[in-house]
């Protein structure tokens, strides 16, 4: 009894403490300046002590779930063996599409799902309405080489682990092999108002003062944001959309062009360096003979926070009305979200109406921008899909991370490395993949800090970032060969922001980005992952 209290007192402390972030997990910040010498010096004391709670906390929780050792990765897929730097003989695309709904014949109305988007300790944030679909869409892709093809998958979802992307992957195992799919992707499209597929969006407090008993005794499962029916939906409705897609994909060769279109406009980032990818990028895929529709296959990097923290509202947000548009010019529509750290919509751009509103006027707005693509200016792209994967160990040092993995409230590929089992790791991957010969895209699992892509590789000057220290480094784009980079980010796995190590900020100020950042390691492991997976395919 004396323990229990002991815990509960500390439990309750730290509930305290996080109640003070009860605002959407992405939403992004105003610049912070760096710190005096001596509010730095305090802003220590207070990080000592806060990651000293969680750590406590985190000790005095059974675990008998997380392994010493990472298990087998008998479901990471490496992709193409060796790259290509023209066509096969005879080399044509293929290519086949598929879109369900994870709403149809399921109720999430039912007050045991949750919405995404904000953190929320004590109250039970469930959907009260749907006001749109919340969606799966799927292209399967081959170039004709018999190298294997690749299946790319867009889930409205705020963000989905490489543990549940895996259990994905082995429902379709066989069929994987049958028919030679050599890489299965899937991304997440950061949606801040669908149904949790995460699990962090749950009733936190009652996860700390649950989830314990649960891990000891084995009685109830543990109290989390995931709702274990609606996964087992999902992976289910995601398995028959991707055996449709790579089915037709085997019936329907076709050609490929690509174009973009500056959506600068559409775009503010709220962090510095000030750094984005300005397009909205689109690959068209036409089937031969007419009698089948065009598939546009899009990217972009701006987050999906339309209806804001509290609405209880199900919608797909802006790229649900991108499709409407695109479907209303005879072609299926799928985006893949890209390097959004901190970017969101520029506020001006859509001045009246509500939320719901204004999301639909950008996503209609953004549709007419593919529609507005002139046809003359689209570029061939040569029938050669290039794509691989690396797995890489991520050592976690947010304490808030740690303590909801140990309490099972997210579920992630990991281990514990140490006999005091409070430390963890995170096993995630990469990828890179070439469409063509002038276009590629890196594969991310989670939230890039957009100069990371596309920046100049100088990052913040020591006067102007958080830790007063400079940090140089080669950015992807740079590591490309000349080609032009997408990035599909939130791919695979969701590990969290990945900002500029030396902007990292003291955790104690409970800033989103820091609460969502696993890592202060995240970016350097992600450059130096990405340049050696490049490396390994004679790349770079």
């Amino acid at each position: 009894m004396k323990h229990i209290k002991k815990l509960s007192a500390l439990l309750l402390c730290m509930a305290l403490g996080m109640g003070v972030f009860t605002f959407p997990a992405a939403a992004a910040l105003e610049e912070t300046p760096p710190p005096s010498k001596a509010m730095s010096l305090l802003y220590d004391a207070g990080d000592f002590a806060v990651r000293g709670i969680a750590g406590a906390i985190t000790w005095l929780i059974p675990d008998r779930h997380t392994p010493r050792e990472f298990p087998e990765s008998a479901d990471f897929l490496p992709g193409h063996a060796a790259f290509l730097n023209a066509p096969a003989p005879g080399a044509r695309w293929r290519l086949g599409y598929a879109r369900a709904s994870l709403l149809e014949d399921y109720d999430v109305l039912d007050g045991n799902h949750y919405v995404t988007g904000a953190l929320d300790v004590i109250n039970k944030r469930v959907p009260t309405s749907i006001v749109d679909d919340q969606a799966i869409r799927v292209t399967a892709l081959s170039d004709g080489s018999g190298r294997g093809a690749a299946v790319f998958v867009s889930l409205d979802s705020y963000g989905i682990t490489s543990t549940d992307v895996r259990k994905i992957r082995a429902a379709l195992r066989p069929f994987l092999e049958a028919h030679k799919v050599v890489s299965l992707n899937v991304s997440a499209l950061h949606q801040h108002s669908v149904i949790d597929t995460l699990g962090m969006h749950g009733p936190i407090l009652w996860g700390l003062l649950a989830n314990p008993l649960a891990n000891l005794t084995g009685w109830f499962a543990p109290i989390s944001g995931k709702n274990p029916a609606f996964m087992e939906h999902l992976t289910q409705v995601t398995k028959n959309a991707v055996m449709a897609a790579v089915d037709e994909m085997e019936h329907t060769p076709g050609t490929m062009t690509y174009a973009k279109a500056d959506i600068s406009e559409f775009i503010d980032d709220h962090r510095a360096p000030v750094s984005f990818d300005p397009y909205l990028h689109r690959l068209c895929f036409t089937p031969d003979g007419g009698t089948k529709p065009r598939t546009w296959l899009c990217n972009l990097g701006l987050h999906t926070t339309g209806t804001g923290i509290v609405a209880c509202d199900i919608t797909g947000d802006f790229p649900y009305y991108m499709e409407e548009i695109a479907n209303r010019a005879g072609a299926n529509f799928q985006l893949i979200n890209g390097a959004e750290l901190a970017i969101h919509e520029e506020g001006a751009l859509f001045p009246t109406g509500s939320r719901l509103e204004k999301l639909q006027q950008r996503g209609r707005a953004l549709g007419q921008k593919l529609i507005d693509l002139p046809e003359t200016g689209e570029e061939e792209v040569l029938p050669l899909l290039n794509i691989a994967h690396r797995e890489y160990v991520l050592p976690v040092d947010n304490p808030l991370h740690t303590l909801l993995a140990r309490l099972r409230v997210i579920e992630a590929n990991i281990r514990r490395p140490n006999p005091l089992c409070t430390d963890m790791e995170i096993k995630t991957e990469l990828g890179y993949a070439e469409f063509g010969t002038s276009l590629a895209a890196a594969l991310i699992p989670g939230e890039l800090e957009a100069a990371l892509a596309f920046g100049d590789g100088a990052g913040l000057p020591a006067a102007k970032a958080w830790r007063g220290t400079g940090w140089t480094y080669t950015p992807l784009q740079s590591m490309a060969g000349g080609r032009e980079l997408m990035v599909f980010g939130l791919t695979n796995d969701m590990t969290g922001y990945m900002p500029l190590p030396n902007d990292i900020h003291h955790f104690v100020l409970f800033e989103n980005e820091e609460i969502n950042c696993a890592s202060s390691d995240a970016a350097p492991l992600v450059l130096a992952n990405f340049q050696a997976l490049l490396e390994s395919r004679g790349r770079g």
